[in-house]
């Protein structure tokens, strides 16, 4: 066995929102490298265009920009459509694409939880739900498809930083994995953070 039977995904259709850097980006680079197609999305189309052509020329392989902001539902339908357009189904979601907020506590505004708790919780429920056609198209039981949701150790403990919004929202990922988790896994989707 070699490290790219163990890993491969060769033939599989993957969507990494937040791919245009840092983590989504590192985790596109993977899927890419062990052979699955790669969409990804940010909302700076410039960003997320360049990643793409960086991560193409780094790795091989397909890698699609679609930019889109999952934080609100016009984007996030937008972005399914594009992907209904182009694919049949759907192997891997990966809701990676998040947001934080920081302020002194005295000064922390309602925009910083609903910037936050709409990308960062909606966004993956919303973008998971509207998925959900692409997602099941081609699982079952040996092959079922997989949502990875990216928390944070900050949805577990108390972050030293003034990000009132943050934490809290992470925890309502790893809330919002369970539920999906139990109620999506009849469908061949497993769903995990």
């Amino acid at each position: 066995m070699t490290v790219q039977n163990l890993f491969s995904v060769k033939g599989k259709v993957a969507l990494v929102t937040g791919g245009s850097r840092g983590i989504g980006e590192m985790i596109a680079a993977g899927l890419l490298a062990n052979g699955a197609k790669v969409y990804i999305s940010s909302r700076k189309a410039q960003a997320c265009d360049e990643a793409a052509q960086r991560l193409m020329a780094n790795y091989g392989g397909e890698c699609i920009s679609l930019p889109a902001n999952v934080a609100e539902l016009d984007g996030i339908d937008a972005l399914v459509a594009e992907i209904t357009r182009r694919e049949s189904h759907l192997d891997i979601l990966i809701n990676n694409a998040g947001v934080s907020w920081g302020a002194p506590i005295e000064e922390f505004p309602e925009v910083g939880w609903d910037k936050v708790m709409d990308t960062n919780v909606k966004g993956v429920f919303f973008l998971t739900q509207r998925l959900l056609p692409l997602l099941t198209a081609r699982a079952s039981n040996e092959d079922p498809s997989r949502v990875v949701n990216i928390g944070s150790i900050d949805g577990i403990g108390t972050p030293s930083f003034e990000t009132y919004s943050y934490g809290p929202s992470k925890a309502a990922v790893h809330s919002l994995t369970k539920v999906l988790a139990v109620k999506l896994r009849s469908r061949n989707i497993l769903v995990n953070a």
